[in-house]
Order: structure tokens, then sequence, then C-alpha cells
């Protein structure tokens, strides 16, 4: 849900900081408690939803398994879920209840997915949070700015890899608290991506500054649109 999402985008960086002021000693356990959830991600769970709308059958499937979904909440709205009635990995009973949704997951972490459109999009970006009045022109503003940034860096240009990103863009527009949430399969591009995406500014910034978004860039095999063939 919407909710947990944000969670993620904020409490990580939160836990990022602690480690660091606790030195080795927590390193360790982090490192135990990722071994645990990635048994978890791994295990088979027994499942009893029902079909029913897509957003409760995910809060659900989240209580179930410990996972927290980031997406908006006008992606899941009017939508129904599959019931997913039996045993199975929190992997294989998440696709089962996306089945007929148009949706696809997207797992970025061992207990985090994110939800996008079965077509997708080259670049899509959802603010994780309450939506806000001028929320869908700004996302029009950050998807476009994004994309002619990334189309005009030869190493980054869209098409040949996938990658979630989370940040935040402040009041003057600037950008905060950029992270991969998980790699392009290139040391090099990732490093890239978010020096890239660190110098973009925006003319203005969103209403909720506050608010981080999540961007997806996808291959061409799932876009939807041209990738950079309108921002050169």
């Amino acid at each position: 849900m919407p909710g947990a999402a944000f969670c993620i985008a904020g409490c990580l960086t939160a836990c990022l900081a602690l480690l660091t002021q606790q030195g080795a000693a927590q390193n360790v356990r982090a490192q135990r408690m990722d071994t645990v959830r990635a048994a978890q991600a791994d295990a088979v769970m027994r499942f009893d939803i029902p079909s029913k709308s897509l957003q409760d059958a995910l809060d659900d499937f989240d209580v179930v398994t410990g996972f927290s979904g980031l997406y908006s909440a006008d992606a899941v709205a009017l939508r129904q879920s599959v019931a997913v009635v039996g045993t199975f990995t929190a992997e294989t009973a998440l696709r089962k209840l996306l089945a007929q949704s148009g949706l696809l997951s997207y797992f970025t972490a061992r207990d985090a997915y994110v939800l996008e459109p079965q077509a997708g999009n080259v670049t899509s970006a959802m603010p994780v949070g309450p939506d806000v009045p001028d929320g869908k022109e700004f996302e029009t503003l950050l998807q476009s700015t994004v994309r002619t940034a990334f189309c005009h860096n030869a190493l980054i240009v869209p098409g040949q890899y996938r990658i979630a990103l989370s940040f935040r863009v402040t009041a003057n527009g600037s950008v905060e608290q950029a992270r991969l949430l998980d790699t392009s399969g290139s040391k090099a591009r990732d490093v890239e991506i978010l020096r890239s995406l660190r110098s973009i500014r925006f003319p203005r910034g969103p209403v909720n500054s506050a608010e981080p978004f999540v961007m997806l860039i996808l291959p061409h095999e799932q876009a939807l649109v041209a990738d950079c063939g309108g921002a050169r």
C-alpha cells in the first residue's frame, strides 16, 4: 500500500545512517537479517486470499509475507484480484494475485516490490504518498525532464536496461536523496544514472516536496512509447 511504500523510501535511509553510527557489530546484525529475509522470500507460505479489490488483496498479501509494495493508489484503483489459496512462494502468490489485473510485479529487494502496467512505459514515475492537486502535471514534467537528460547521455540512454530509482524533488526543483532500488547490470551505468539524476534542475518543485518519487526505466520490449525519439 502507498503508506508502506513511503516507509521503504524513508526508513531505509534512516537505517543506513544508524549502521554508520553503530559500526561493525550492527553491520553483522544487518547481514544476518538480510539472510533471514532472503530465506523468507524463497520459503513456501500458506495463502488464503479470496478474490477482492486489488488494494485489499495486496494489503492481505503484505500482512502474510511482511513485504511492502511501491505503487500509486491510481494504479490499483477499480482493479480486482484473483483468489490465491494454497501454499506458494511469495513471488508466485503475487503473480497469481495479479493475473487478471493488467499489472506486473517487479522485485526491487527481497521484501519489496513495484507494480507496473503490463505494457510498461520507458519512464514512469509515481509519488509515494498522498496525491497533490497538481500531481499529474508535475509527473509529466518530471518524466519528460528525466527522459531528456538520460537520452542525451550515451551511457544511460534508456532501452537496454531496467532500473528503479527513488528520489525527492525540493521546492526549488533540485534533486535530493537519489538512490537506486536495484542495479541496471553495470556499475559504471549505475554511477552515471545517479550523477545525472542529481544534476537535474526542474523549473519548479512539486506541491509537497517532502514526498519521494519512484521511477521505473524499462527496456525496449516492455516500452509502450519510443525511448528517445522525441527527446533529442
